[in-house]
């Protein structure tokens, strides 16, 4: 099953390119180009991870993760501009789940996306589980 992501980043190049890439990569990916629609979206829909630019129109990228983090728990992964020790800080204690600094490599974002759903338990092939304490029967 395709990963579903949300790629919040109001530089709508980069996402159309991301958008090619990831999808060649086996991921399913929405695009928003703004704070405020990128939380809205984020909080309506079951996405997989979030992929979260700091400098956003309407509304910041930390704003929204401080507002996601209220509501959901979905991995969000911030990719920007921002790139000094205090910004990777801010984002992480935030809530973010991981911090890649623009300019980045597409391969290490996709590599990140996949260590992050990984570690939340979403990612590709993983078995479901009955758990009843202390059984867990994976199918």
């Amino acid at each position: 099953m395709q990963p579903s992501l949300l790629l919040v980043d109001d530089d709508a190049e980069l996402c159309s390119m991301m958008k090619e890439f990831l999808g060649q990569n086996g991921c399913r990916l929405d695009c928003v180009y703004n704070g405020r629609d990128g939380l809205a979206r984020a909080v309506k829909n079951p996405y997989d991870l979030i992929v979260l630019d700091v400098m956003l129109p309407l509304i910041s990228g930390f704003t929204v993760l401080q507002q996601l983090r209220r509501r959901k728990q979905v991995p969000v992964i911030m990719l920007t501009a921002r790139v000094h020790r205090q910004d990777r800080i801010e984002g992480l204690n935030a809530g973010a789940d991981d911090y890649l600094p623009k300019p980045f490599d597409p391969d290490e974002l996709l590599a990140r996306i996949r260590a992050v759903l990984r570690r939340a338990g979403r990612s590709e092939g993983r078995n479901s589980a009955i758990r009843s304490k202390p059984l867990a029967i994976f199918v």
